[in-house]
C-alpha cells in the first residue's frame, strides 16, 4: 500500500512538471494571445469618442414673503367670510408648486423661449421636436427639502436639471420659474377681478331689485292715496247732492207757502204789503203784542199779493240754490283739497326713487369702492429667489483603464484555457498512436 501511495504522488509530481513544461512550451502563443487582445482593447478605447461633458443645474426658492401675500389679500371683497377665504402664503406656494411642475407650462416656456433654435432641433419634425422636448423635460426635478418640516427652519426648494449646457439650461430654468411665478399671481389676480366683478353684479341686480320694490309700493301707495281721495270725494259729493236737495226741496216748499200766502192775500184784497202799517193804530198794539208773543205776522198781510208774487217769482227763476248752501263752500274747498293733493302729485312726479332708499346709498358706495380697486401683480410674487441657476460639472467615471485590464486579464485566462485545451488534445493523440502501434 505504500508503495502505490509513492507511485500515487510521483504521478502527481511528473503531471505539474508536465503541465508547467506545456506552459512553458506555449508561454509564447499565451504572450502572443494575450498581448494582441489587450492591444485589440487599448485600439477599442482609443477610438472611442469622449462623452460630451454633463452638468447638473439647479436653482432654489422659497416661499413668498408676507408683504407679498399682505399686497394680494388687500384686494379681497370685505366681507363676513374674508378670513376663511384669505390667502395664505402656503397656498399661494402649494399653487406654485403645481404651476412649476406642470409639463404644458415648461413646454409652453421651451417652445416661446426659442429654445428650439438653442439647442439645434429647429430644423426635426415634429414627432422628433415633440420627443426631445419630452425627455428634456422629464428631467426637471423639483425637490423638497425634509428639513424644513423637522427644524422648523424654513429651507429652500430646489429646481434641478441635468444636460450638456449648462448656459442655455439655466436660462431655461429660470424663464420657468418666471413663468410659474407669473401664472401662479394671474391666477391669484384674475380670481379677485372675477370676484368683483361678481359682486358688481350682485350689487346692480339688488339695487335694481331694491328700485322695483320701491317703485312698486309708490305706485301702491298712490294707488290707495287715489282710492282713498275718490271715497272722500264720492262722500263730499253725496254731501253736496243732498244739501242741494234739501235746498231745493226747501225753496219749493218756500214757493208753494207763498202761493197760498198769494192767494189768501188775494182773496182778501190785501195787494200791497203794510209793512208801513207797524207802530200806527189799533192793528198796531196788536201786531206788537203778536209779535212779543212769538205769533208770526201771516205773510199774505205782511208783503201783500205783489210782494208775495215777485218772491214766488224769484224762487221759480233761481238757477241754483247753491249759494244759498252755507256748507257748500266748506265742501268744495275739501274737494280742492283733494285736488290737490300734494303728496299725490309728488309721487306721481317722482322720476328716482333711489334717494330714498337707505340701503340703496351703502350699495352705491361699495360699488364706487370696488370700481376703484384695480388688482395688478406689482410688487407681488408667489415664490421668492434664493438663488438663481447654477451649474455644476458631474464628473464622468474614467472606465478605459478597467476595459483594457479586463481584457488582460481575460484574454490571459482565455490564452491559458485554450493551451490546455491544445494538450489535452495532443495527449489524446499520442495515446492513440502509442495503442495503434
Amino acid at each position: 500500500m505504500n508503495n502505490d501511495n509513492s507511485r500515487q504522488n510521483y504521478d502527481d509530481e511528473i503531471d505539474l512538471r508536465q503541465l508547467f513544461k506545456s506552459l512553458k512550451e506555449r508561454s509564447r502563443f499565451i504572450f502572443t494571445f494575450t498581448g494582441v487582445v489587450t492591444l485589440i482593447a487599448i485600439g477599442y478605447v482609443l477610438s472611442l469618442t469622449a462623452p460630451p461633458t454633463q452638468y447638473n443645474v439647479e436653482t432654489s426658492f422659497l416661499k413668498p414673503s408676507q408683504s407679498s401675500v399682505i399686497k394680494l389679500n388687500k384686494f379681497s371683497l370685505l366681507s363676513s367670510n374674508t378670513a376663511n377665504t384669505a390667502n395664505t402664503a402656503a397656498s399661494v406656494f402649494s399653487k406654485f408648486l403645481t404651476n412649476l411642475n406642470s409639463r404644458v407650462l415648461q413646454k409652453e416656456v421651451f417652445i416661446d423661449g426659442g429654445y428650439r433654435e438653442k439647442v439645434g432641433i429647429e430644423g426635426e419634425s415634429i414627432v422628433d421636436v415633440d420627443s426631445y422636448i419630452s425627455g428634456f423635460t422629464k428631467k426637471i426635478s423639483i425637490s423638497k427639502n425634509r428639513e424644513s418640516e423637522l427644524t422648523g427652519v424654513e429651507l429652500p426648494h430646489i429646481l434641478s436639471t441635468e444636460g450638456t449646457n449648462p448656459i442655455i439650461i439655466s436660462e431655461f430654468l429660470n424663464e420657468v420659474l418666471t413663468a410659474a411665478d407669473n401664472k401662479t399671481i394671474n391666477y391669484f389676480i384674475n380670481g379677485q377681478k372675477l370676484k368683483i366683478s361678481n359682486r358688481l353684479q350682485e350689487i346692480t341686480s339688488k339695487r335694481q331689485l331694491l328700485l322695483t320694490k320701491a317703485k312698486q309700493d309708490r305706485l301702491s301707495q298712490i294707488k290707495r292715496i287715489k282710492e282713498t281721495d275718490n271715497k272722500k270725494l264720492i262722500e263730499i259729493n253725496n254731501k253736496i247732492e243732498a244739501a242741494r236737495f234739501i235746498a231745493k226741496t226747501e225753496r219749493l216748499n218756500q214757493i208753494e207757502v207763498l202761493s197760498n200766502a198769494a192767494q189768501l192775500a188775494s182773496s182778501l184784497g190785501i195787494t200791497e204789503n203794510n209793512l208801513n202799517q207797524l207802530g200806527k193804530g189799533v192793528n198796531n198794539t196788536n201786531l206788537t203784542i203778536a209779535i212779543q208773543s212769538g205769533t208770526d205776522i201771516p205773510d199774505w198781510y205782511l208783503y201783500g199779493e205783489t210782494v208775495l208774487l215777485e218772491m214766488i217769482s224769484l224762487l221759480k227763476d233761481r238757477e241754483s240754490d247753491d249759494p244759498y248752501i252755507p256748507e257748500l263752500a266748506l265742501l268744495d274747498n275739501q274737494i280742492k283739497e283733494i285736488n290737490n293733493n300734494t303728496l299725490l302729485q309728488t309721487l306721481e312726479e317722482r322720476m328716482d326713487d333711489s334717494p330714498f332708499i337707505g340701503s340703496i346709498s351703502q350699495l352705491d358706495i361699495e360699488t364706487i369702492q370696488l370700481e376703484s380697486i384695480n388688482p395688478d401683480s406689482t410688487g407681488i410674487s408667489a415664490m421668492q429667489l434664493y438663488q438663481a441657476a447654477t451649474s455644476q460639472r458631474i464628473p464622468i467615471k474614467n472606465k478605459n483603464q478597467l476595459i483594457i485590464t479586463l481584457a488582460f486579464i481575460g484574454s490571459f485566462m482565455l490564452s491559458l484555457v485554450l493551451v490546455f485545451l491544445m494538450n489535452a488534445f495532443k495527449e489524446e493523440d499520442v495515446t492513440s498512436i502509442q495503442k495503434g502501434k
